[in-house]
């Protein structure tokens, strides 16, 4: 993965059009037209040997003829001579392109395709190449339409990534009539060297992009996509519409789950879910109010709201006394107390609108406020939404308003844009809007969530796992027999019943497999078991992606409906996880029957048992199969230190605990040399960042040991970011403050410095305070160099890792 020279793409100093033309309809004469006409301020730099001129600019006769090296170049000539204009330009400094031409597949030269060819061309001088083929790019607060669609687009704070050309050039006419701006919109073409992985990881550090939005068709990489997708979706809102309902679509639906973004399965509601979620608070739960000048307006929103499993929020008494105040005209014909939805008058005034939104907001049981106005005679939409806009930004809470109607709503609309508060045309859209925050809000919860400790003792015995793996491999079968399936499950605690032995009473029958998914690689799913199970399998089954922690697989058994949500069954799933990820041969895996056993009471946790089960195997593969990368027991290293043993290790997930004991020991002075500001405790989302990594690009070791309560206790913690081109990894360490000054910070650095040299991670970065002595002689002691900041009061360490 790499984002090397995305600047040159999306904010080019000059811009060179290679094969620029007047010939109507022709891809230079269309490129050269949007270029001339965006905008764009740099210096433009037609090139085709026909012309002197285009359309007043000086056209030049090819790229040696040009007075600097192209930022960017736009080629839009035949598909064999893009390799050798590659050539040319890489050679004269030139770092991006975008290739419009098609047919470079087959288009043939020297025995390769010129696919190939301009790949090959590329690569000596790091010159990236967006398509070939495709619609290009914009990018609006550049003025920059480096593509083929005419009229461009407004500037805005919506990033739109497409692998759909058709669809591209839709959006862009959709969102012109919407008013919808952009700040980068990109067509991936046929991806032969960027794709949608790099596109994520640049627009989750792009400070002119608030939400992503991304059509997709397939993958080429799935490790790649979910790396760069978990990071951005932890920076901003990521939706997803993913085109073609198939057999990897449930697996699809898990990956967007897993990464923390949102799929859509509409383009309106595509734009719809960008529009809310750049503008959306986070939801504290999930209850929604709902206030209406009309009955029957309400009852179409809650509906809206019942039908997509929604929560109306309930009132206490409170509220329900100050909404009746606010509609005292209702109250005097003796109507019954206020409810949710509740309902305005027609004829109600902007000050009882501005009473029952008072009230609404208060209420602590209300997560959420939708208001519904229909065009009412003598009523000024307008000032209504001019008083109940301030309350809505200061409340704290989300509100989300359907102005009904046309031009009598269309200045109270307006009031509302400017106030960054979204406005929908129907009821059912804004309860949509809503339920799009809500999914949002689970799947960012479970991106946070800390797992639960896996209990003690459940480690896999892997060694006799392996043994029985490669004794069938060396014997060429790809079924276990029985017995070795028993052995295997058995070494990863997964309990397989005797012959002749009968199943626990008061139990619900479920069932485990593993297949492979073409896109995703090894795929876990749960669903019903036995005969009856097996008739609803495909539509009762759930998937997850390994690795599982307590988190994810409970999750996975909540989804599924399929008993209560025991630990048994959740600890089962992490163990046929870890199994996954250790064993590369695996190539499918079936527990069907697991009977899930019920305690006294007839909740979860009396225990499981696997009836029946099937194991085979294939080929041996790559780590890299898996989508997320497992946690590296291999990196697990003990070393003696002040006379004990100490575990070096990367953190995990459940290590969460002793890490807030460990922060909780340090000095506040220590706590801010480390993080450059004051603090007294983690927050849930920075315990999850700090704990929940991906191994992928990032690592982070930590110092264990068994304390004396029994318990594992953290004593320091050394962690590092790559970037997406693998050149820098930024550092910071931090060790317990009672044991400062006993060479522990060394040996957390000397494990980073050897992790990330195998890596090939060409240096380790990081910033300090200049008043920070201990990491900077930490970093020259290992040959490393601390140099002056820009920035007052802070020092940039650097240390060398390749020769």
């Amino acid at each position: 993965m790499s984002i090397r020279n995305f600047n040159s793409l999306f904010d080019p100093g000059s811009v060179a059009v290679i094969g620029a033309s007047l010939r109507p309809g022709s891809l230079g004469a269309i490129v050269l037209t949007n270029m001339a006409e965006g905008g764009y301020a740099g210096a433009l730099w037609p090139v085709n040997p026909k012309y002197d001129e285009l359309l007043g600019v000086r056209c030049y006769s090819k790229v040696s003829a040009l007075p600097n090296a192209p930022d960017l170049a736009i080629i839009c000539t035949p598909p064999a001579t893009v390799p050798g204009l590659i050539a040319e330009l890489g050679a004269r400094g030139t770092r991006a392109a975008v290739v419009l031409s098609k047919g470079l597949d087959e288009t043939r030269s020297g025995g390769k395709s010129a696919r190939q060819a301009m790949l090959e061309a590329a690569k000596p001088h790091l010159l990236r190449i967006l398509g070939p083929g495709g619609v290009g790019l914009l990018a609006p607060h550049s003025g920059l339409n480096a593509s083929l669609a005419e009229g461009g687009a407004k500037a805005g704070k919506i990033a739109f990534v497409s692998q759909s050309d058709a669809l591209m050039a839709a959006v862009l006419d959709w969102a012109r009539l919407h008013g919808i701006g952009f700040s980068k919109f990109a067509s991936l073409g046929e991806r032969a060297d960027i794709d949608l992985g790099d596109l994520l990881d640049f627009l989750a550090d792009d400070s002119d992009t608030a939400a992503i939005l991304v059509y997709m068709e397939n993958l080429a990489c799935a490790r790649k996509f979910m790396s760069a997708a978990r990071l951005a979706a932890r920076a901003k809102p990521v939706i997803v519409l993913k085109a073609g309902r198939d057999a990897s679509d449930p697996v699809y639906d898990a990956a967007f789950r897993r990464a923390g973004m949102l799929r859509v399965h509409s383009t309106e509601d595509l734009f719809d879910a960008a529009e809310t979620l750049a503008h959306a608070r986070a939801l504290r739960g999930e209850r929604l109010a709902i206030v209406a000048n009309g009955g029957a307006l309400g009852t179409i929103a809650t509906d809206a709201l019942a039908y997509a499993d929604g929560k109306l929020a309930p009132l206490s008494p409170e509220t329900v006394k100050l909404l009746r105040a606010a509609q005292p005209e209702v109250a005097a014909h003796g109507a019954s107390a206020p409810q949710n939805p509740f309902q305005l008058g027609g004829a109600a005034t902007p000050e009882q609108y501005v009473a029952a939104f008072e009230a609404l907001l208060r209420e602590p049981q209300v997560d959420a406020v939708l208001l519904i106005h229909a065009p009412a005679t003598g009523v000024d939409a307008s000032r209504i939404a001019a008083l109940l806009a301030p309350l809505a930004r200061g409340s704290g809470k989300n509100v989300l308003s359907c102005w009904l109607g046309g031009a009598s709503v269309a200045g109270a609309r307006r009031v509302f844009a400017e106030a960054g508060l979204p406005s929908y045309d129907t009821p059912e859209q804004a309860v949509r809007g809503f339920m799009q925050m809500a999914q949002y809000r689970r799947n960012q919860e479970l991106l946070m969530e800390v797992p639960g400790q896996f209990p003690p003792g459940s480690k896999p015995e892997r060694a006799a796992a392996r043994a029985v793996i490669a004794a069938a491999m060396a014997e060429g079968r790809q079924v276990l027999e029985p017995e070795e399936t028993r052995a295997v499950l058995g070494a990863y605690g997964i309990r397989m019943a005797e012959q002749g032995s009968a199943p626990p009473p008061h139990s619900d029958e479920l069932a485990i497999g593993v297949h492979d998914d073409p896109s995703f690689g090894p795929v876990i799913s749960l669903s019903p078991g036995g005969p009856a199970g097996a008739r609803a399998r495909a539509d009762a089954r759930v998937i997850g992606l390994p690795p599982l922690n307590m988190v994810l697989a409970r999750d996975l058994l909540e989804r599924s409906g399929l008993g209560d949500g025991g630990d048994a069954v959740c600890h089962t799933l992490i163990q046929v996880s870890d199994l996954v990820a250790d064993t590369c041969e695996l190539a499918s895996l079936s527990i069907d029957p697991l009977l899930a056993g019920r305690d006294a009471n007839g909740g979860g946790d009396g225990g499981v048992l696997a009836l029946g089960a099937r194991i085979t195997l294939g080929a041996p593969r790559a780590s890299y199969r898996l989508a997320i990368r497992a946690y590296p027991q291999e990196l697990e290293q003990e070393v003696q230190w002040q006379g004990g043993p100490l575990t070096l290790r990367p953190i995990r997930p459940e290590d969460a605990p002793q890490h807030v004991e460990f922060f909780a020991r340090i000095d506040p002075d220590d706590v801010r040399l480390r993080f450059f500001s004051a603090m007294r405790e983690l927050q849930p989302a920075q315990l999850a960042r700090l704990t929940q990594i991906d191994y992928d690009r990032a690592m982070a070791f930590i110092a264990t040991r068994v304390g004396s309560g029994g318990r594992p206790e953290t004593l320091g913690v050394v962690r590092a970011v790559a970037d997406p081109d693998n050149q820098h990894a930024e550092f910071a360490i931090l060790v317990r403050s009672d044991l400062k000054g006993k060479g522990l910070g060394a040996i957390l650095f000397q494990k980073l410095v050897e992790y990330f040299r195998s890596r090939g991670t060409a240096a380790i970065v990081g910033e300090a305070l200049s008043e920070n002595g201990g990491v900077q002689q930490l970093v020259r002691r290992f040959g490393g160099t601390v140099s002056p900041s820009p920035e007052p009061g802070m020092a940039n360490l650097l240390l060398k890792l390749q020769a």
